[in-house]
């Protein structure tokens, strides 16, 4: 069998052409006989056409899993419109796929502040959004209406469980400092401010040495990583993903910046994506979590899930692939309990819904908190250890410490 990381590496030499470079892919049941049309936006092509790719492909194995089940599933209609992460182009997308294809629900989005317009676009229509792939928390708090779901942990949930790690490891490495990098857009903004007031909420003690926010797609930060080194903070907090992730991480280790410094990244740093490009360069000891991996919960689903997106996609999935099948499952499901099955009746069964995923570790189910609209899920958080399973990947995560959620409040 040819190596996932091989296939993953290869598949990524090809995005500049992707395979999924038309404007729209269509799956699930035929219009004509579809019980629910759902339009949804992703990237499908250019540089981040994997994420659009991955969900297409989250979404094929939720439509697979629900046609195994012996209660009627509804049939339904998916369109994956491609945004080319572009906010012009999503707004454009939305007006087409209400007016044209008259879908009934809107689904995904990976960018934050596009999210964020594309929920005041359905507040203003009335119309049912499952945020997914984003991880904005502006979306169920400050900007919170009926319309709007989130079915990815946000912001202020990673974060906080974050805070908590932060808060035991001060029990026994009795850190002091902190510094943080992130990028200089919604994302990296929320990721600091968010965990500063979760470890504020918390109590915990800290000192702040210095804050970045570098450019999207930077090719150096060696600026970055030579101030920070000149001031050298216990925990390094990063709030990067994908591509700048990896290539902040390599060079910060070549520098040796990695070994003065304890390097943590509580949102995507986890994921399959950052750790399959990182591979040996990344050392031992890095705090990392993601909102879907591949050694955790060793649970008979999750093997599953996984095991199925390898035999479609010939590589592991991404956590946008967790994030995508999450909608096709929770809308399905809100579909079959919904006393009517008028859109009004569906939001109405979404809040408190109760949710089997492969992502649940046994004896919990995930779960939309009724208040904020928020999937309510467990989040892992562990450290980088050298693997010996390099069939897959030559380091993986351990050492896991687990938070399970509670709704939390920020003060408004």
């Amino acid at each position: 069998m040819t190596s996932p990381l091989k296939s993953f590496l290869y598949g990524l030499t090809l995005l500049a052409s992707s395979v999924l470079s038309a404007e729209e892919v269509v799956i699930g049941s035929s219009p004509a006989q579809a019980d629910l049309k759902l339009g949804c936006m992703y990237p499908l092509s250019g540089s981040s056409a994997l994420w659009g790719r991955d969900a297409v492909a989250g979404m094929k194995l939720a439509l697979t899993h629900l046609a195994t089940k012996k209660k009627t599933a509804p049939q339904i209609t998916i369109y994956i419109s491609d945004t080319m992460g572009k906010a012009y182009r999503s707004r454009e997308i939305t007006q087409q796929l209400l007016t044209h294809k008259k879908v009934d629900a809107l689904c995904g989005v990976v960018n934050s502040a596009i999210a964020l317009e594309t929920s005041r676009i359905a507040k203003k229509k009335q119309i049912l959004f499952l945020g997914a792939g984003h991880s904005t928390s502006r979306t169920t708090e400050e900007e919170l209406h009926p319309w709007y779901f989130h079915l990815n942990n946000d912001a202020s949930q990673s974060m906080m469980a974050g805070a908590l790690y932060l808060q035991e490891l001060q029990k026994t490495d009795k850190w002091k400092t902190l510094s943080y990098i992130g990028p200089d857009y919604e994302y990296g903004h929320q990721i600091w401010q968010k965990l500063t007031q979760s470890l504020d909420a918390l109590g915990v003690k800290y000192q702040i040495n210095d804050e970045f926010y570098s450019l999207h797609n930077e090719s150096s930060y060696g600026t970055y990583i030579k101030a920070i080194a000149s001031n050298p903070p216990d925990i390094l907090i990063n709030g990067h993903w994908t591509q700048d992730l990896v290539r902040f991480v390599e060079q910060a280790n070549n520098t040796g910046l990695l070994q003065q410094s304890r390097f943590a990244n509580f949102d995507t740093g986890g994921g399959y994506f950052a750790l399959s490009r990182l591979q040996d360069s990344l050392p031992d000891g890095l705090i990392l979590s993601a909102r879907h991996h591949i050694n955790w919960p060793e649970t008979a689903r999750n093997q599953e899930f996984i095991d199925h997106f390898y035999q479609q996609n010939n590589r592991l999935p991404t956590f946008v692939a967790q994030d995508a099948y999450t909608v096709i499952i929770a809308i399905a499901d809100a579909w079959q309990q919904s006393p009517e099955k008028s859109m009004a009746s569906i939001r109405q069964t979404l809040e408190g819904l109760k949710l089997s995923l492969p992502e649940d570790p046994v004896g919990f189910q995930s779960y939309i908190d009724p208040a904020t609209h928020k999937i309510m899920q467990v989040q892992a958080i562990g450290v980088t250890r050298r693997s010996t399973d390099k069939e897959t990947l030559s380091v993986k995560l351990a050492d896991w410490k687990i938070y399970y959620p509670e709704p939390f409040h920020y003060d408004r």
